[in-house]
């Protein structure tokens, strides 16, 4: 299964955290969806949203067992949704992505990846993915 990350998992040191396997990645483009930011956090949110598109990772078959890492890591405010997206190779791939599960809980803002880049990854490291390491916990 390929699987399309939008936030902290297009960062080898979270993906390489939750997953267990090595994996090919690409860049690919969701179309008709939004990221957001989330209020209080370094992540971000993506939710179907016609005239938006969301740049991108699109890991290629990612072995079930980590599609399972992946679920837990990803927790209760995310459902698993196949979509499209177009790589970057010009090919549209099947693909399976984390949708926000409340939308009208979102400001509408976009998530900044500059930002992440510059001072959310390392928040992200410190405070998700150490307790990901220690417990096999989601995001908390």
């Amino acid at each position: 299964m390929h699987v399309f990350v939008y936030g902290s998992l297009m960062y080898d040191p979270v993906w390489g955290s939750v997953v267990q396997g090595a994996y090919q990645n690409l860049s690919a483009v969701a179309a008709n969806h939004r990221r957001h930011a989330v209020i209080g956090e370094t992540y971000p949110a993506m939710v179907p949203a016609a005239d938006h598109s969301v740049h991108g990772l699109l890991w290629l078959d990612v072995a079930s067992e980590d599609i399972h890492r992946l679920d837990v890591f990803e927790g209760a405010e995310y459902t698993r949704s196949a979509i499209e997206v177009l790589g970057a190779d010009g090919q549209t791939w099947q693909a399976h992505t984390y949708l926000w599960n409340r939308p009208d809980q979102l400001p509408d803002a976009d998530w900044s990846v500059a930002e992440f880049e510059r001072t959310g990854l390392t928040k992200f490291l410190d405070r998700h993915v150490r307790n990901w390491q220690a417990t096999g916990q989601r995001k908390q």
